[in-house]
């Protein structure tokens, strides 16, 4: 009887481990096609229009949050469908670090989307120059997605730190949760 008992509970354990596997499989394709989902609405977002590259920038001193100018990208982020930027760095003083937020905007010049949290940009834009690489804004996530109704998109910073400095220049105020779009 022991070894009839014992065999049968090995079997309902067995048999949970088949099921709790299935069930995990399940979950993971629904994450991967939730995933494919958010990807799909990107591809039906609106094209794109570059805004002209900054050139000929000739470094002059400026107010910290007037050092900075953003460039759109005729490029998204394959996940979440935010416009890839440059920076330009119009100020005398090398910049280190970047605390980004993004704003999107329907036809009308409503925000209808700003990313939660900051994108931490660390590199080291010169004097003068432009960003290296890319600047992605925004999280990786369906959630983060830009709604299909955004037709415009801004960046702000709220924090800059320069090259030498030990403390970081910040106005909290300055990328609030709802910001007019700039004319």
């Amino acid at each position: 009887m022991k070894i009839y008992v014992a065999a049968m509970l090995s079997l309902a354990l067995f048999a949970g481990c088949k099921k709790k596997d299935a069930e995990s499989k399940d979950n993971g394709a629904a994450a991967a096609k939730a995933g494919e989902a958010a990807k799909a609405d990107v591809s039906k977002l609106p094209p794109l229009t570059a805004e002209p590259a900054i050139e000929n920038i000739t470094p002059a001193d400026q107010p910290p949050f007037e050092s900075v100018k953003f460039q759109m990208l005729d490029k998204r982020e394959e996940k979440n469908g935010w416009p890839l930027f440059h920076a330009y760095n119009l100020g005398t003083k090398k910049i280190t670090f970047l605390a980004i937020y993004g704003y999107a905007y329907d036809k009308d010049g409503k925000q209808v989307k700003r990313t939660g949290v900051p994108l931490s940009w660390n590199g080291g834009l010169a004097p003068g120059g432009k960003t290296d690489w890319e600047i992605k804004v925004g999280g990786f996530s369906a959630e983060d997605a830009v709604p299909a109704t955004a037709v415009s998109y801004e960046l702000c910073f709220d924090s800059l730190k320069f090259e030498g400095d030990d403390d970081f220049t910040s106005d909290n105020a300055r990328c609030p949760k709802d910001k007019p779009k700039s004319k």
